[in-house]
């Protein structure tokens, strides 16, 4: 018996922990009639090169996960490899079937099943009686289209004993050679988010903190230096938390952690926990999805806005760690206005980096199902974004999207930050302007890192004179071209010269020297021809 698994993803660097998480619960037994293949790589390579591999080892049974970036392209693969082997079955899984499966099923007849729900107590049951020809098809969490036309549901499979589940390390497919790992310390979540999959009423398991170390200690040896904890609010619990992190410094400074923290649950115990940890060694997703009570309230979130502002505060303004936090347009009740409002405030308290994200519609959320209530408009078909809702239309979203992609380049990519965060700052209307500005040009978002940087020192040029000083020391100083933008407006200073250079230095024959007038101010660039003919290696401000 053959049995094949897709692991196609959307990068390199991510990786489907499903596999060796399903295939850690089969026994030495249960393999023996099985030769096991995992074909694995990304969504960029050329789909026929998958399809010859397929088809080349001729599988019994083909099986694979689908969610929101790959779905797509997983089914021109599976479609085309199912023309060639028409007697292979295919059974897919992950959260793209948490709803009604129906229509997929009725619509895609090549696939045989589709699987609803936690798969790990299941799998060694649907493994041996797939191999002995046994019917497998009223298991937990099946769902499929029977021989007569009806659509059969088993319900939503859900693991009774999580602790007791063989780790997904244990397995010979988990792949050691990634940039992290990730780790499941708990299932489930208290809260009930009507956008999230993980907002469905599920309890929540544990696995002990004792039974982590190990792990932890498998994962050093291997030189690992990140680990992605998959823990849907790691602070819900505090005490666990505390404990958790108490462990977790413990690895400083060979692993660092990516936590997800909501910030409305920050009581006075975990602070102080967390200002006492090494500064290397987390990394702190904390959510916020929008600043409007009205919102969180309506999604069924839990917390209210000003507590959960407050605790982002903390995390930004306290702890040494990169903070990274998240807004989501399409939400019930989300006006673009407000959206606009609540970026510009988010920008002023400056964490690590703010990800604005358009909503998906997934399949299994309660949003979903309700909707038309809501008036959202939203794609059928994968990531089943929304187009529209009663209080953001069309054409804000797509300015929405503009406004994701200018926080990508300024914010979070670096590209002129601090002028960025200054804009925002003195300008109320900074956002609507460069939303506006930036669509009119056209702007190519794969541009290069200079081309992007013009693109704020043009729009300043038309927009804001007056914040020029900032923008051209800042230029500078990340070793831009001194022949284009702000940099052309830069003197070289020569010895000899009628001007008096303060910072000239005789004994520093390698140094060179520029200098910039600016609103009675000179701005004196020293220059190291040895080091980097571009980047300054400091500046002096005289006033004139």
């Amino acid at each position: 018996m053959k049995i094949l698994w897709l692991n196609i993803n959307s990068s390199y660097s991510h990786t489907s922990l499903s596999i060796p998480a399903l295939h850690a619960q089969l026994k030495e037994s249960d393999e023996s009639e099985i030769e096991w293949k995992v074909i694995s790589g990304t969504i960029n390579r050329d789909i026929s090169l998958y399809v010859a591999e397929i088809f080349e080892f001729k599988p019994h049974l083909i099986l694979s996960t689908a969610w929101l970036f790959n779905h797509n392209y997983l089914y021109s693969l599976l479609i085309r490899s199912k023309a060639l082997l028409k007697n292979t079955s295919i059974i897919l899984g992950g959260p793209e079937f948490l709803g009604d499966n129906y229509e997929y099923l009725s619509r895609n007849s090549f696939i045989d099943a589709v699987f609803r729900g936690e798969g790990e107590e299941i799998f060694p049951v649907f493994i041996e009686m797939f191999v002995k020809g046994m019917n497998w098809f009223s298991l937990p969490g099946f769902c499929h289209i029977d021989q007569n036309g009806g659509y059969i549901d088993n319900g939503v499979a859900e693991v009774q004993n999580f602790s007791a589940l063989e780790v997904p390390e244990s397995s010979s497919f988990f792949e050691w050679d990634r940039p992290f790992v990730q780790i499941e310390t708990s299932r489930g979540c208290f809260n009930r988010c009507s956008f999230c999959i993980s907002g469905n009423g599920r309890k929540i398991d544990n696995i002990p903190v004792s039974l982590l170390k190990e792990r932890l200690n498998k994962v050093k040896a291997r030189g690992i230096k990140e680990v992605r904890v998959l823990d849907r609010t790691f602070n819900a619990n505090p005490k666990r938390a505390i404990s958790l992190l108490n462990m977790f410094a413990g690895y400083s400074p060979y692993i660092k952690f990516h936590l997800e923290i909501h910030p409305s649950l920050l009581n006075e115990e975990i602070k102080e926990s967390l200002v006492k940890l090494p500064p290397d060694l987390l990394h702190i997703e904390a959510g916020m999805q929008s600043l409007d009570n009205k919102v969180i309230s309506e999604c069924n979130r839990f917390g209210d806005v000003d507590t959960s502002f407050e605790g982002l505060k903390f995390l930004v303004q306290n702890t040494p760690f990169e903070i990274h936090t998240d807004l989501i347009s399409g939400l019930p009740f989300y006006t673009f206005d407000r959206l606009k409002t609540d970026v510009r405030e988010l920008v002023l308290l400056n964490p690590e980096e703010i990800q604005l994200e358009s909503l998906k519609l997934l399949p299994g959320t309660k949003l979903r199902d309700s909707a038309s209530e809501y008036g959202i408009c939203f794609s059928p078909l994968p990531p089943y974004e929304v187009l529209q809702t009663s209080h953001i239309s069309f054409d804000e979203l797509l300015k929405a999207d503009t406004l994701s992609k200018i926080l990508e380049i300024f914010f979070n990519g670096k590209i002129l930050k601090e002028s960025f965060v200054k804009l925002c700052s003195e300008n109320k209307n900074f956002l609507e302007l460069i939303i506006e500005y930036y669509d009119n040009t056209q702007f190519d978002y794969n541009s290069g890192e200079e081309k992007k940087a013009l693109l704020l020192w043009n729009f300043c040029q038309s927009h804001f004179k007056s914040s020029q000083e900032y923008i051209v020391k800042e230029w500078v100083c990340s070793g831009y071209s001194h022949h284009k933008g702000p940099g052309s407006f830069l003197k070289i200073w020569k010895f000899g010269d009628k001007t008096i250079n303060p910072v000239f230095k005789t004994d520093s024959k390698e140094n060179y020297y520029k200098f910039l007038d600016l609103d009675k101010k000179r701005f004196w660039f020293i220059f190291n021809k040895t080091i980097n003919s571009y980047k300054p290696i400091s500046i002096f401000i005289e006033i004139l």
